[in-house]
């Protein structure tokens, strides 16, 4: 009798365990959100590894905040950095954020604050004018050279500063950065479709927006130079008190496109704006730079410059070993460039680099 008992109490527990197992693995269950599906990023925007010069502040390039659920990041990121711009050394950024479910990842950037080149002021310097002058030189429409050219020239060439090519039949072309709203690509690719090589005058902040650009300029021929880092007057800081600050320009935009093209940039530069002292054209060639200035330019920033314009501009304008000064902000430059270049041509001019002028 005990043992029917048993039986019943061993398969009424088993049966009540199989019903608790089914009601276990039958009951719907809402999926919850937790370290597995909802997960935050960061995406740092630029490089990770960025160089400035000493004194020379640094600009944040920025972040993207995504979180796999949909979740609001930008009141939970914290930003953490022991950065001295004073200092030469390597700094660290760190980048936390977490999400409602405590889940969080983190990015690094670093930051080199490199010391500026070791020129220092000299006392012969003060004995240089500092006077800011304003480049212009009348580039009339007859074909030949510029009559001022001929004294002026030769007052620029002890400071390695030139205007104007020999007198032979060779053009130079160069393009001032302008702003990042240009046609700068297309007019590389109309160059290289002609075989024409020419040169390039940066700001720092354009190097880093457009890296991919850079690396081609280097891998198709073309020649880059200084514009200095924010288009200061440089004048103002060729003192004895400024000279860091002259340093940490020049040097800013060599890092930055060795930075970004992995090779050093042509040591060749322009003055912003065309406006120079005798004292910075001395200081820059110490650093081992050659100014380059123009002998043909027109106001081609304007909105309303056409094709037909900016072609008959750069045609009439032309002389032997003229060096244009052409901005990339004109559509009707780039839409002209092609027919110039080829009309150039005809006439029995070729093309070379500023660089290359003896």
């Amino acid at each position: 009798m005990l043992k029917g008992k048993y039986s019943k109490l061993v398969i009424f527990i088993a049966v009540l365990l199989v019903v608790i197992l089914l009601f276990f693995f039958l009951k719907p269950r809402h999926k919850e959100k937790n370290d597995r599906t909802c997960y935050p990023q960061i995406i740092l925007k630029g490089n990770k590894i960025v160089s400035v010069s000493v004194g020379e502040d640094y600009q944040e390039l920025g972040y993207e905040l995504k979180d796999s659920c949909g979740e609001n990041l930008e009141n939970r990121l914290e930003i953490q950095s022991d950065l001295k711009s004073d200092q030469p050394g390597t700094y660290e950024i760190l980048y936390k954020v977490s999400n409602q479910y405590g889940n969080f990842v983190e990015e690094k950037r670093y930051v080199t604050v490199k010391a500026v080149s070791q020129l220092s002021y000299q006392d012969a310097y003060d004995n240089i004018d500092n006077k800011v002058h304003g480049w212009g030189i009348p580039n009339k429409k007859d074909g030949a050279r510029p009559v001022e050219a001929g004294s002026v020239r030769e007052n620029l060439l002890q400071y390695n500063a030139y205007l104007i090519g020999n007198d032979e039949k060779k053009l130079y072309l160069t393009f001032d950065e302008g702003s990042n709203d240009t046609y700068l690509e297309q007019i590389v690719d109309v160059l290289n479709a002609n075989d024409v090589k020419a040169t390039f005058f940066f700001c720092r902040r354009y190097i880093l927006d457009h890296p991919d650009l850079m690396k081609k300029l280097v891998e198709t021929g073309h020649s880059v130079g200084n514009h200095t880092a924010n288009h200061y007057q440089m004048s103002k800081y060729a003192t004895r008190e400024g000279i860091s600050k002259y340093l940490s320009e020049i040097t800013a935009v060599e890092e930055a496109f060795e930075q970004v093209t992995g090779t050093s940039m042509d040591r060749i530069y322009r003055e912003p704006k065309g406006e120079y002292s005798y004292r910075s054209l001395q200081i820059m060639k110490d650093l081992g730079y050659k100014t380059y200035f123009w002998s043909v330019a027109y106001l081609d920033y304007a909105d309303d410059v056409s094709k037909e314009k900016a072609l008959q501009e750069l045609t009439s304008r032309v002389h032997n070993g003229a060096i244009y000064l052409i901005h990339p902000k004109n559509k009707g430059n780039y839409e002209a460039m092609d027919d110039f270049i080829k009309t150039m041509k005809q006439q029995g001019y070729t093309f070379d680099l500023v660089k290359n002028i003896q």
